[in-house]
């Protein structure tokens, strides 16, 4: 993903760490459905944002493969 659709060199790729990936692939996301000139897809709000806690928490489940206690 970070070489390919962020366009970035292998060597960034391998040295950032997979949160800020996230954040970076998030960011990409939302730049492309506000820079759509077709208005297609829902202008995101700031309810519709996760906490960090949530973020954090899904991302160490996916990491470790448990589940929160």
């Amino acid at each position: 993903m970070a070489t390919g659709w962020l366009g970035w060199s292998p060597e960034l790729a391998w040295a950032t760490p997979i949160p800020e990936l996230f954040l970076a692939m998030d960011a990409k996301i939302e730049w492309a459905q506000m820079t759509n000139p077709f208005g297609v897809g829902k202008a995101k709000t700031k309810a519709d944002k996760p906490s960090p806690s949530t973020v954090a928490d899904k991302l160490r489940q996916a990491l470790t493969g448990r589940q929160a206690a």
